[in-house]
């Protein structure tokens, strides 16, 4: 799953909201860190997890990188497209999250660029987490419908 998101000023309104944490979109669905004690998933970011659900590498270059976020500063507005907005909180002492992610300038699984004025290299993995868990399972309920196992797809292709 390659997922690239750049988002300059004049065409940020569609991507952002207007509260403190601003809201990312991935398809229909729109993700948004919070504070909060009560979300829909919590995300550990924690290098030293002996079996993290991601590994997850910082890059410099955008072409080397499966996420990418680019915004800037002016990026703001609203959600509309989502059909349903999902709150993350990160907590690095979670002892239950939902996704455990080790990040570090380390080769891994998982490579991500960000530049952003909005959104931090944690805050950019928890959302790719998320995201790819979501991805994850959505194709596997698809392929539960379809009768398809994962095998069944690989050699189709």
């Amino acid at each position: 799953m390659v997922l690239i998101v750049a988002v300059p000023a004049a065409t940020a309104s569609s991507f952002f909201t207007s509260s403190a944490k601003p809201c990312f979109i991935a398809g229909n669905a729109g993700y948004q860190l919070s504070g909060g004690a009560s979300t829909d998933y919590t995300v550990r970011i924690d290098n030293t997890a002996p079996s993290p659900n991601l590994r997850m590498q910082i890059v410099n270059d955008p072409a080397a990188a499966d996420f990418v976020l680019v915004d800037d500063r002016h990026a703001s507005d609203t959600c509309k497209a989502a059909t349903a907005i999902s709150s993350i909180r990160i907590d690095p002492a979670a002892p239950k999250p939902d996704l455990t992610v080790a990040l570090s300038r380390n080769p891994a699984d998982y490579k991500i660029y960000v530049q952003s004025a909005n959104y931090s290299e944690q805050d950019a993995a928890a959302l790719f987490a998320v995201i790819w868990q979501n991805s994850a399972k959505t194709f596997a309920t698809s392929e539960a419908k379809t009768g398809t196992g994962s095998r069944e797809v690989a050699e189709r292709q």
